[in-house]
Parts: C-alpha cells; sequence; structure tokens
C-alpha cells in the first residue's frame, strides 16, 4: 500500500528566495520531507492554497534506483507562466465540471465565487553527496486567501534557519526575461 505523501509545507505562502532557500536547506537537513512521487487522485484532493510542495527533479541521468519526480502534476489547467523576480507564477484556467452541459460555441464561464489558484515555483541547483541535483518549490495560494496563510517565520527550525552561502543557485540565472 502507498503511503499517503503530504506537502512539504501547508498553510504557508512563499515571500521570497529566502523562504525557498530556508525550505530547501530544511529538506537538505531532514527537518522537512521531499516530496518523492507525483500525487495520486486523493493527494490532488487535499491540494489547496498553502500547501508548498519541495521536490527533486528526476532527469535521464538519474540512477534507477534514485528518487525524484519528472514532472510535477496536479491535474489542473494553468495559464502560460508569469515571471516575477526568480519565480514562475500560473493561474489557474476555469474547468466546467463534466456533467455541465454547454453549447460548444459558449465559453465556460466560472462561478461568481470561483477563487482560482495561483501556482508558484522556484527551482534550483544543488550539490549534493550523489552530484548536482535540481530541487523545485511548488506553491499554491488563492487572492482570497494569500493574507491568511502563514510564514516560514512562524516555523521553528526553519524560518530562523541559516542557509549557506551560495549552497541554491537559481535555474533562472542568466536567463533572458
Amino acid at each position: 500500500m502507498v503511503r499517503t505523501q503530504r506537502p512539504t509545507l501547508q498553510n504557508i505562502r512563499i515571500r521570497s528566495t529566502l523562504d525557498a532557500h530556508k525550505i530547501f536547506y530544511s529538506v537538505h537537513l531532514g527537518r522537512l520531507e521531499m516530496v518523492t512521487r507525483r500525487l495520486d487522485a486523493d493527494e490532488r484532493l487535499a491540494l489547496g492554497s498553502g500547501c508548498v510542495y519541495a521536490w527533486e527533479e528526476r532527469g535521464p541521468h538519474t540512477e534507477i534506483t534514485g528518487l525524484g519526480i519528472e514532472r510535477f502534476t496536479e491535474g489542473r489547467r494553468w495559464s502560460p507562466s508569469r515571471v516575477r523576480d526568480e519565480f514562475l507564477f500560473y493561474y489557474e484556467k476555469y474547468t466546467p465540471p463534466e456533467s455541465a452541459g454547454q453549447a460548444s460555441s459558449e465559453k465556460p464561464q466560472a462561478p461568481k465565487d470561483w477563487d482560482p489558484l495561483v501556482k508558484q515555483t522556484y527551482s534550483v541547483w544543488i550539490e549534493t553527496e550523489k552530484g548536482k541535483r535540481k530541487w523545485h518549490l511548488t506553491a499554491y495560494f488563492t487572492q482570497l486567501t494569500v493574507d491568511d496563510l502563514g510564514t516560514i517565520d512562524d516555523i521553528p527550525g526553519v524560518g530562523d534557519t541559516i542557509v549557506p552561502e551560495g549552497m541554491f543557485k537559481s535555474t533562472r540565472v542568466n536567463k533572458s526575461r
């Protein structure tokens, strides 16, 4: 039986790359858990505002027994990415329920009370005992709930962590914008 994965953190918003680096370093130290596989159906249903997932990318040269995820998916439709600082942001697109019968020429309209998720991503390179690895942070929030979410400053052993200088290198460095 597969054990249910929990997000690396819950009820948290990511304010800066320093927040992300503190989460990555806490994972490196074993204080927080990394997600090691794609989310299953129940885990996808549990995904919501404040969920933060740290995960390692599984590349074509990753050892067979190594952990990692080729691509993190959660079964939702997203807008093209928008760059802000070192982060990429995606906005959830409305998908009507399968039971909703709409004329094919009409664009489905989201309910007035729909609060779409925003996906925030950040990626870094880290040197590990197994070599250079690509780690990702994927965080979710909604515009209505973001101000109600906590910060990593509220988490002992994470918010007060001092990250060694240069340990994490953004994968966006030297990319044109």
